[in-house]
């Protein structure tokens, strides 16, 4: 049986082949069931005069009444539960049938229940046949008695295990294939004479619609096929998600792969499932548990679409799974058990109830792409859309060095920032073009705990000592290639924990603290958040704790610099415990240290009072710079940086006589040129900023902070 694109089960290639080998098969099954029926007949005469226990209609007719509505020149038929050579050979057959059997795990007995209710649905002959065999002109449909009959004859032991496969809990029940009775039904109607029929989709599937079960319109879709070649993924761990995969005997698999977002989980999945030979049905649980009073039915047509498609079944959704009641969650893994097919749930990280609600199941753990493995799907993807040639070997290792996304990530970047160089008419995608399209496919709210501050200056910008700038390119140097460092040159072993980015960035007001965290920004083509403390401190005991997770929690999946301004007013240091409020502050300091620790991104600690930072702080903080208030070369050198080539600036401004004369820092600068501009603008657009604008612009500034200049 070949398989199409979208992994449905395909039964030849002509639609017209298709539909003629279906039709035969439903004929094919059509003349069985009608033997088993003249079979039926053949026994009324010594019938007794109840059909488990409900008496016979005295509308009954003969048997010789209803042969003759049958065709007479057929073979002489078999008892229902004899030997029959046309039944072994149709359920031998490939077909819709033996797809439907073994995707479901049909017994025999349950496949001649199906036989039997699908016969009359393709021979209109057939159907008139069973209402003359019933006793009943008024139903019209089968009910339990009359399967009863016909497929377990008069053996009592066939007929118990008919009774026993039309329970509700049997398979046939559970996953919808066959609809008994109705809810009035219950107490009122004897089980016997409880009308049966198979489920819309069931007949559809048999007559050869292969659409999606229209009630699971939102939760249920065929995953595309994919090849193990498109998988970027270490061969250790693809060994031992096909061997979670395999049957072991009679049981089918039940897996749970975890691991980040976009590692690969479902692409790894449909690769190995296509390798089998088995398409992916993949179910939303967000949207399948949306109601949860609906659960038990709707997972009962998950696991029939699935058997019907004799597909694997991939519950995705890691939220969902995570956040599952402990009610509905022992509901949940109770209704994958008995699912007939080969079932996996994916998920971020390991629910804790999963295990212990599933005994047979097998975890795999999908690691976050290496640093190598990001390299190569960034030229997959690529190369799959012809953007190879935009792109340098150097952008590339620059990218996957700076963000570690998973494979669909990579794969969706690459494609924005090709359609984007398409778009400008570029031959080429440098850095930050790639960057950008790199961070829009971070998925996180840090906004909604933290202000983005967008990086407005560049390198000419900063004037600071020497020194001071070579801390800097240091920091810079290290946050470009530590991914480097750690997965190539090994240095993952020597650092278990700890492998962030950090910095302490200590001096007075206006020294360029926030400008050097606007530039690492720029540089490395993150975003930039300020953790504002009032969104972060509550005076309630535990709050800013939770604050404070919450921030490091969206940052893990953001790629983003957290800059915590004003650091020593949350970083200070501890103190003796005299009181209960000396205890709870010391235990905001210690969850901070410990999310510090395990914090793989990007922190800066901006402070004015550098002493007042916990030491813990200092010795766990990769980088220590310290801003100086400038010397006169640098303060003259701040002033002439100060001004944008479209101002007029008068060429007699004596810059070394600004610069010796008032001890300012950058920021102070900067606000007084400003001003100095501000007052030549109210002389004409056309207007020079003079030495004199300048003088009274920085005099006006110094009064302002205290001092006489």
């Amino acid at each position: 049986m070949s398989r199409s694109a979208a992994g449905a089960p395909c039964y030849g290639a002509p639609v017209a082949s298709a539909a003629s080998s279906t039709s035969s098969e439903l004929d094919e099954l059509a003349g069985v069931v009608r033997g088993w029926l003249e079979a039926l007949l053949r026994r009324t005469a010594r019938a007794p005069d109840a059909v488990e226990g409900v008496p016979r209609s005295r509308y009954a007719v003969s048997a010789s009444e209803v042969a003759r509505i049958l065709d007479g020149q057929r073979p002489a038929p078999a008892a229902s539960g004899g030997a029959d050579p046309r039944w072994a050979a149709l359920r031998a057959r490939p077909g819709r049938f033996a797809t439907l059997a073994r995707g479901l795990a049909l017994g025999e007995l349950e496949l001649r229940v199906v036989a039997a209710l699908i016969a009359p649905e393709h021979d209109p002959e057939l159907e008139r046949a069973y209402a003359f065999a019933w006793d009943d002109f008024t139903r019209k449909r089968p009910d339990v008695g009359f399967l009863i009959e016909l497929i377990g004859g008069d053996d009592p032991a066939a007929r118990a295990a008919v009774r026993a496969a039309l329970a509700p809990e049997a398979v046939l029940r559970l996953v919808r294939v066959v609809l008994v009775g109705a809810a009035t039904d219950t107490d009122v109607t004897p089980p016997a004479r409880r009308s049966t029929r198979l489920a819309d989709r069931v007949i559809g599937f048999l007559q050869g619609d292969d659409g999606l079960d229209p009630a699971l319109d939102g939760v249920v879709a065929l995953a595309p096929p994919a090849e193990l070649a498109e998988v970027v993924v270490a061969p250790a761990v693809v060994a031992m998600a096909r061997r979670a995969l395999a049957p072991r005997g009679d049981v089918p698999a039940r897996v749970l792969i975890h691991g980040g977002p976009g590692v690969g989980k479902a692409m790894l999945v449909r690769a190995l499932a296509h390798e089998a030979g088995l398409p992916v049905v993949r179910v939303d649980v967000g949207e399948l548990l949306r109601a949860p009073d609906r659960l038990d039915e709707r997972m009962a047509r998950v696991a029939r679409e699935a058997g019907l498609r004799g597909a694997l079944t991939l519950f995705h959704g890691a939220a969902a799974l995570a956040e599952l009641g402990p009610g509905l969650a022992e509901r949940f893994a109770e209704l994958v058990r008995r699912t007939p097919g080969p079932v996996v749930m994916s998920a971020h990280a390991r629910p804790a109830w999963l295990t212990p609600a599933i005994p047979e199941l097998v975890e795999v753990e999908l690691p976050a792409p290496s640093l190598r493995e990001r390299i190569e799907l960034w030229h997959r993807s690529l190369a799959r859309i012809g953007g190879a040639a935009l792109v340098s070997e150097e952008v590339v290792r620059a990218i996957a060095a700076r963000f570690a996304l998973g494979g669909a990530s990579i794969r969706r970047a690459a494609e924005r920032a090709v359609s984007q160089a398409r778009l400008r008419e570029d031959d080429h995608i440098d850095l930050p073009a790639l960057g950008e399209s790199a961070r829009l496919m971070l998925q996180h709210r840090l906004g909604t705990v933290a202000r983005r501050i967008e990086p407005g200056f560049a390198w000419a910008d900063l004037v600071l000592p020497e020194d001071t700038l070579d801390t800097i390119k240091e920091l810079t140097n290290f946050a470009k290639y530590r991914a480097a460092l750690l997965e190539e040159w090994g240095w993952t072993k020597k650092l278990p924990y700890g492998r962030g980015v950090s910095a302490i960035l200590a001096g007075p007001p206006g020294t360029g603290k926030t400008m050097v965290a606007q530039l690492l920004s720029r540089e490395l083509g993150y975003d930039l958040y300020v953790i504002e403390l009032a969104q972060v401190v509550n005076k309630y005991v535990g709050e800013t704790e939770k604050n404070l997770a919450r921030v490091f929690d969206e940052a893990e999946n953001s790629h983003a610099i957290l800059f915590f301004d004003e650091a020593d007013a949350l970083f200070a240091k501890r103190t003796e415990v005299k009181s209960s409020n000396d205890r709870y502050a010391n235990l905001e300091v210690n969850y901070l240290l410990q999310r510090m620790e395990t914090y793989n991104g990007v922190t800066l600690l901006a402070t004015n009072l550098e002493q007042g930072i916990d030491e813990a702080f200092k010795r766990r903080v990769r980088f220590t710079i310290q801003f100086e208030m400038p010397e006169p070369p640098v303060r003259t050198a701040l002033w002439k940086s100060m001004f944008p080539l479209e101002s007029k600036v008068a060429p007699d401004v004596d810059w070394e006589r600004l610069g010796a004369r008032f001890e300012m820092s950058g920021g102070y600068i900067k606000k007084a040129a400003l001003r100095a501009a501000a007052r030549a603008m109210h002389r004409g657009v056309d207007a020079t900023i003079t030495g004199a604008d300048l003088d009274l612009a920085a005099q006006l500034e110094y009064r302002e902070m205290g001092r006489i200049g």
